[in-house]
């Protein structure tokens, strides 16, 4: 009897010290509602729409939504929201501000980015009280994340590997393309950051050129979830890992317009729920179909590490973070437009964890099939094993807050 009882101790200290390996349940989504508003609202003199990232900001009990527009309509610029949520769904949606973004951290106020420099992707909010945003690319097709004061300020510049950034060359036919680092329009689409604020997670939309091709009906691609420390003298070595998008959904039925699928937005839970890191939003459009968009839990603990690895071997022998589908938007209720943004927002009333995912409209009004703006409101609905309670944010280990310059004093960035 003494080995039995012996095994079963050691399964049940298993389960207490790792529950990322013994037993984890993954938590369902449960649609709560919806709100929907047409292209084209203007907001203080600016035209709302291109909102392609959302952060929480739960100290002041707004949101953060940072549009996409290159200058196109107006300078490039986030938007301040409230959005009312609770156990019935989405109370409301009210703009309440609009801040442009500085281009130039060397003179004092916020010199607008220039038309053309900025693609912005996705917003975190820090526990310092500033912002990360990335950009997918510049007018060179170049990515960056840069943080900036809540006034829009800029105050610096996370440094990118070299393996990101776009090599182009003439092709057969005389025209530009892509040989290495990201492809156009398909770069830093997802950022999720830990609430101590020391570790940042970002993923390119889909395969850098080197790493292999692009989305289709026919296969998936894979795309580099990279893990930045911010605290670079204590933290963990930065790290990249290998996540498969799956194949599009459907085909186009304009030959013109091929469908796709991407990796659009990253949430980190890995404090909420034991066993799991981030979740993730996949995003697929097959022109004359529509959209059809998945949420995943992935779990990166066994994932290979190819931060050393230049460009993937095709086809990738290597682990790629593991996933688990836990909704299809579509079947939960709803039909998606083009979403980009999530978020989690505060508990529900029943004690429940809120997750906000929102469209981006294009910009796109008119045409047969105009877009809208799109805010859905998701209850995470945890068992008893997969929840956690989180801890008090604001404040890094030790009760540490985050560091006040990333990149300039040499105690953050990329190893490259």
């Amino acid at each position: 009897m003494r080995r039995p009882t012996l095994i079963g101790l050691i399964l049940a200290l298993a389960a207490v010290f790792w529950p990322w390996t013994v037993g984890a349940e993954a938590p369902t989504l449960r649609l709560l509602g919806q709100q929907t508003f047409e292209s084209g609202r203007t907001f203080q003199d600016t035209t709302v729409g291109g909102l392609s990232g959302l952060a929480y900001d739960a100290k002041r009990g707004v949101y953060y939504a940072v549009c996409d527009d290159r200058g196109d309509y107006q300078a490039p610029r986030f938007y301040t929201l409230q959005i009312d949520v609770d156990q019935g769904g989405i109370r409301d949606v009210r703009f309440v501000g609009v801040t442009f973004l500085d281009g130039d951290a060397a003179t004092p106020g916020v010199q607008p980015i220039e038309r053309g420099d900025s693609d912005m992707e996705d917003i975190q909010l820090l526990p310092d009280d500033t912002l990360l945003i990335s950009s997918e690319r510049d007018r060179e097709n170049r990515p960056w994340i840069r943080r900036f004061a809540l006034d829009g300020s800029l105050l610096d510049e996370l440094p990118i590997p070299p393996r990101f950034m776009t090599v182009t060359e003439s092709g057969p036919d005389g025209r530009p393309r892509v040989v290495r680092g990201i492809r156009n329009n398909l770069g830093f689409e997802g950022m999720a950051l830990s609430p101590s604020g020391e570790t940042l997670y970002v993923a390119n939309e889909q395969a850098l050129a080197q790493d292999g091709p692009t989305s289709s009906p026919e296969a998936g691609t894979n795309v580099r979830i990279s893990r930045l420390e911010l605290y670079g003298a204590e933290a963990r070595p930065p790290a990249e890992y290998v996540y498969a998008v799956e194949k599009a959904f459907a085909a186009s039925t304009d030959p013109s317009s091929p469908s796709d699928n991407g990796l659009t937005a990253l949430v980190w839970v890995q404090h909420l729920l034991p066993g799991y890191d981030l979740l993730v939003l996949e995003r697929a459009f097959a022109a004359g179909v529509g959209n059809d968009v998945n949420v995943y839990l992935a779990q990166l603990a066994d994932a290979t590490d190819v931060r050393d690895v230049d460009a993937l071997p095709s086809p990738y022998g290597g682990r790629v973070v593991r996933k688990t589908l836990v909704a299809n938007i579509t079947a939960l209720g709803v039909k998606p437009d083009n979403l980009e943004a999530m978020t989690l927002g505060p508990r529900l009333p029943n004690g429940n964890l809120s997750l906000i995912v929102m469209a981006d409209d294009n910009f796109s009004a008119a045409g047969s099939s105009p877009q809208v703006n799109q805010f859905i409101l998701l209850e995470i609905e945890a068992t008893a094993r997969s929840r956690r309670q989180p801890p008090s944010a604001g404040r890094g280990r030790a009760g540490r807050p985050v560091a006040s310059d990333l990149a300039g004093s040499g105690r953050a960035g990329w190893r490259t």
